[in-house]
């Protein structure tokens, strides 16, 4: 028999006994760890850390959170890709790791598409128009005419190049007709300091860290990018009633596993996950009460709102002309 042959029916027959070992062990059995790809106290983490509190609980096993930041949340997504697709290893994934890195890299050391699957998808946050108070600028209005009569020199700050910040300005400079100079920072918070500091006019911003700046009277709130006016901020008017309908974005946090993990480990998690998530204790805590919006999509629906969310990066990057790579 050709020696081949026997190596991969050995192979085979190895495969089919780990899957069998698998299959019959209860889920789960052991340590399941949440990989973060952001730094620990970003928004990502605390909501990761309140789920594995709370599983933890629920399993009566250790659920802990591993954080794995850098390179827009490829180290991560990479990792985790890698990792045995059983169930004890979970990515936080977001925007960039499963929809728009595809488009601004020209190869990946991971695929989106093929090297996870959706478990459930927990929160987003929708973005939002701030502005200096040092710029002067007090209306959507006035910024669309400033960057109309000096192209160029109206300036907006990002957390780096590709991050939906740049995307987001580069998608209503195209639908107001205005262009404006872009300076990238290294986060969020480098953002809003420079805001204050009157270093750049505007940026686009999730709810939850513009709270305590808006309240503070810090920052302007020109628009939010929502379909409908939101609870965090009732009196901002949205884009659409300003006459930029299309100008809508949010910002999501969810769990996906690695591909083959087993149908029933994944109904599993997204199950218990949902039951934590929807507790009002826990909404109230790590989202609604912080400003984030609960999404709790369970598989088959954040495969669908995956295929949306690809579809509408693709676009906004080819308009943006972002590349990466």
């Amino acid at each position: 028999m050709n020696v081949r042959r026997i190596l991969a029916g050995i192979a085979a027959l190895a495969g089919c006994a780990a899957a069998g070992a698998v299959q019959g062990e209860a889920f789960p059995a052991r340590m399941v760890r949440i990989v973060v790809p952001f730094t620990a106290g970003g928004l990502a983490d605390v909501v990761a850390r309140g789920v594995a509190q709370e599983l933890t609980t629920r399993w009566s096993q250790p659920v802990i959170v591993e954080n794995r930041p850098g390179a827009n949340t490829i180290i991560a997504a990479e990792h985790v890709a890698r990792a045995a697709p059983d169930g004890y290893t979970l990515l936080m994934a977001n925007d960039p790791t499963l929809s728009s890195n595809q488009y601004l890299y020209r190869k990946l050391s991971y695929d989106p598409v093929k090297d996870f699957v959706p478990v459930i998808n927990l929160v987003q946050t929708r973005e939002i128009l701030l502005a200096s108070r040092k710029s002067g600028l007090a209306s959507v209005e006035e910024l669309v005419a400033r960057a109309k009569a000096r192209p160029g020199e109206t300036t907006y700050g990002s957390y780096g190049v590709g991050s939906k910040a740049q995307l987001d300005a580069e998608t209503f400079s195209s639908l107001a007709g205005i262009r404006m100079n872009h300076v990238p920072y290294k986060g969020v918070a480098d953002v809003m300091a420079a805001l204050v500091g009157g270093q750049i006019d505007v940026a686009w911003v999730g709810v939850p860290p513009s709270i305590p700046m808006v309240e503070g009277d810090k920052v302007r709130l020109l628009a939010v990018a929502a379909p409908q006016r939101i609870a965090a901020f009732p009196g901002a008017p949205t884009f659409a009633e300003l006459g930029f309908p299309k100008m809508v974005s949010q910002a999501w946090f969810g769990l996906v596993a690695p591909r083959g993990t087993p149908d029933g480990v994944v109904s599993r998690i997204a199950a218990d996950v949902s039951a934590v998530v929807s507790q009002p204790a826990f909404l109230d805590k790590y989202v609604t009460g912080v400003g984030l919006e609960p999404l709790n999509q369970g598989p088959r629906e954040f495969g669908r709102f995956l295929a949306r969310d690809r579809a509408e990066y693709e676009a906004s990057i080819r308009n943006a002309k972002v590349k990466l790579d």
